[in-house]
């Protein structure tokens, strides 16, 4: 928890807005994306691979985060600057560009440059 919280707060630059654990001891944080807020759960004996197979039929389940054209140069530097580990080539996409990389956990995450 502490390092996903640290790489969403630090690297991705969003705000934790809550902590909690339920009765059955399990952990969370909620973060502000901006015009979402992104709850992530602490479940250590998850075979996650497994779970998000099950997910989705191909697992292709994502994180999408938009930004401005004009950022991307910046965002990718950053992200490299900061040793995030990408998920293959950046992707042109009929109405723009994306680039996918992984939060500390596994979690697939894109950024999303429209047209």
């Amino acid at each position: 928890m502490k390092q996903s919280e640290k790489f969403y707060q630090q690297v991705l630059g969003f705000s934790v807005i809550h902590r909690t654990e339920t009765r059955s001891g399990i952990k969370h944080f909620e973060i502000d994306t901006g015009n979402v807020v992104l709850a992530l759960f602490e479940f250590p004996d998850l075979d996650f691979g497994s779970a998000q197979r099950v997910m989705t039929d191909d697992g292709f389940m994502h994180f999408a985060f938009e930004a401005k054209p004009e950022q991307y140069e910046n965002i990718v530097q950053y992200l490299k600057d900061n040793n995030v580990e990408m998920d293959g080539e950046p992707r042109n996409h009929p109405n723009g560009k994306s680039i996918y990389f992984f939060d500390p956990d596994g979690h697939n995450l894109e950024i999303h440059f429209p047209n």
